[in-house]
């Protein structure tokens, strides 16, 4: 048991919340349950700390958390593991209260504040440009978009050697820009470098590669390459099949089996269009399939 001094807390009735400072309430506690970092924001080398304010019970487990600051994807497993704390019940004239204290909950994957600080100018660089470059993409304004989708691929590259995908997107948007402006070989080289990171650096139950190849079938196809074109759409058939396997969620499933349906559908095109008529009729077959476990 723990007995708070009169300068602390002068209640004179143990039903008020009584105002702990943190090195106190830090020096009380019993049981301390080290946060879970969340595999995003690993992913996206984020650090720093998340503040809590804490209402502990009587018994000296926590009762509420209500989050202070910190980033938004830090928060929910700075709660987690602050709901797992156990404290020595505070006592005031011999008898429980309930507590309030302030707690930080510091998330660090040991990057100094320099080099953190100059990645973080590097994200923000990077997400602005890709703002820009994907909202001309949806205006469908693609000479514009060609620059600021281009240069896409040159600022992932002064991003950490872990943000793989950020490259796989930059080569992937500039691909895109320059497809529908029927620059088929710019467009092909950036979908190439899209396929090697996703290969380089992936599994393959990844979706993200399956789309990799179909981008790089794509380009084959618009160039009027249906040979190597259709090697591409099989691969992303059946790489898209294998992520819609090892997918949990009805959500994704959903989304993967439409994504194959739409890949299909390219595909049948290029088989007809080879005369691959049996192989067209199958594809169809499994085209019908998956259209069947579709939900709405």
């Amino acid at each position: 048991m723990v007995f708070l001094e009169t300068s602390m807390c002068a209640q004179k009735t143990t039903d008020r919340v009584v105002e702990i400072s943190s090195s106190d309430a830090k020096a009380h506690a019993t049981k301390e349950v080290a946060p879970v970092y969340p595999p995003l924001a690993k992913d996206l080398r984020l650090q720093g700390k998340v503040k809590v304010q804490v209402v502990i019970s009587k018994t000296g487990s926590v009762e509420s958390v209500n989050v202070v600051s910190g980033h938004p994807l830090l928060v929910q497993a700075a709660i987690d593991a602050v709901k797992q704390r156990q404290y020595k019940p505070f006592l005031v004239d011999g008898k429980p209260v309930t507590a309030s204290t302030e707690v930080e909950v510091p998330f660090s994957l040991g990057i100094s504040d320099a080099t953190y600080q100059s990645e973080q100018k590097s994200s923000e660089v990077f997400f602005t440009r890709q703002d820009e470059c994907r909202k001309l993409l949806k205006a469908q304004k693609y000479t514009e978009a060609q620059a600021p989708c281009t240069s896409l691929v040159e600022l992932a590259e002064k991003l950490p050697k872990e943000r793989q995908v950020e490259r796989m997107t930059a080569n992937e948007l500039a691909g895109h820009a320059l497809l529908y402006q029927k620059k088929f070989d710019e467009a092909l080289s950036f979908f190439q470098g899209e396929l090697a990171i996703g290969e380089a650096s992936l599994k393959p139950t990844d979706a993200e590669l399956g789309y990799a190849y179909h981008h790089v079938g794509l380009a084959y196809y618009a160039a009027g390459d249906l040979q190597k074109a259709q090697s591409y759409y099989e691969k992303s058939e059946s790489t898209l099949r294998v992520a819609r396997e090892h997918m949990d969620g009805e959500f994704f499933k959903n989304q993967y089996a439409k994504d194959i349906q739409g890949v299909l559908r390219e595909y049948i095109v290029i088989l007809r269009q080879t005369g691959q008529d049996d192989a067209a009729a199958k594809a169809q077959q499994r085209a019908d399939a998956i259209a069947r476990e579709i939900h709405p």
